[in-house]
């Protein structure tokens, strides 16, 4: 059910977590031929710590964890759950190429757009269990932006995708528009869509759950062609959920309509008459496509996982000289 401001707690911006670790485990794997890893690559996206044992450019296992939102306890707090998440596989002390780690946990210092997508460094951080490679985010001067993660996945885009030029979307808590230009990261923008949606409601439908598409359709197009009016928008939603005039499904679909509408009005400049991708796995992705498919924009959709992975091991090719 939407909450639509119901709700008395307090969400805490992401990166303010602590790790529940429950490991999923490729499927079908036997775990065979882990003695032969030689490497780990690692995101961390939002609430999700992902785990790959790696041979060369080939990932033997993965394992991936959820959070739970706390107060942050630092590196130390990452190094012990990545520990938990990986102790199956009793592999040795490795080096450990990771993406998207929240600024201030080491010194790894951000990159300035524009720039290429893959870092050719990293920052070397020894905890009590790992040797990390840090991959630095990125950051923008004006308007005033950090991306955290998003590089390492338009890196794995670029790398599978060669010399693509265009604007990549990369919808989450914080989504992101970033144009594309020669392997370069020109500019971006960002936006705290996927954070208001979680705020306001219980964030995007999940997975198989019908969306009311007349509702989400009309309230895209209102939120894109009269975005000055969002708030309003949303008290009036409150207003009839409340009053029970719609039910939940439609007062959900009406609030992300209202919210991508009025980001893709601000993203414009990004998104219109581009060549688009849109990288992400579920969650809000089926909404930012249809939403774009609206206004006569088709995208490549690509899985997020998988352009982390490919980033991460852009990444080190790049650190390692090829």
């Amino acid at each position: 059910m939407v909450r639509l401001f119901a709700s008395s707690g307090r969400v805490e911006p992401a990166g303010h977590w602590a790790y529940a670790v429950e490991t999923f485990h490729d499927e079908g794997s036997t775990m065979t031929g882990l003695s032969n890893a030689d490497w780990l690559a690692v995101e961390v996206h939002e609430a999700r710590l992902q785990v790959w044992a790696m041979q060369g450019g080939s990932a033997l296992e993965s394992a991936t964890s959820e959070s739970e939102t706390a107060e942050p306890d630092g590196l130390a707090a990452f190094d012990a759950a990545l520990a938990k998440l990986t102790a199956p596989w009793q592999l040795p002390r490795l080096p450990v190429f990771v993406a998207g780690l929240p600024a201030g946990r080491t010194d790894a210092a951000p990159r300035m757009v524009p720039c290429s997508a893959a870092a050719e460094r990293t920052t070397a951080v020894a905890t009590d269990n790992f040797d990390l490679q840090v991959i630095p985010p990125l950051r923008q001067q004006t308007p005033s932006g950090l991306l955290q993660g998003a590089e390492t996945r338009i890196a794995g885009f670029l790398s599978l995708n060669k010399d693509w030029d265009g604007v990549i979307c990369l919808p989450g808590a914080t989504s992101v528009w970033a144009q594309i230009s020669a392997g370069e990261v020109v500019s971006f923008q960002t936006f705290l869509t996927g954070e208001l949606l979680a705020l306001l409601g219980d964030g995007t439908p999940a997975e198989g759950t019908a969306l009311d598409d007349t509702a989400f359709d009309d309230a895209l197009s209102d939120g894109l062609s009269r975005p000055e009016r969002m708030a309003g928008r949303l008290a009036s939603i409150r207003a009839e959920l409340a009053l029970q005039d719609i039910p939940p499904p439609t007062a959900e679909a009406r609030l992300a309509g209202t919210l991508i509408g009025a980001e893709l009005a601000a993203a414009r400049a990004y998104w219109l008459g581009q060549t688009l991708a849109v990288i992400g796995t579920g969650g809000a992705v089926p909404l930012y496509l249809r939403a774009l498919s609206q206004q006569g924009a088709l995208a490549t959709e690509a899985d997020g996982s998988r352009m982390a992975l490919a980033g991460i091991c852009a990444v080190r090719r790049a650190v390692n000289g090829g």
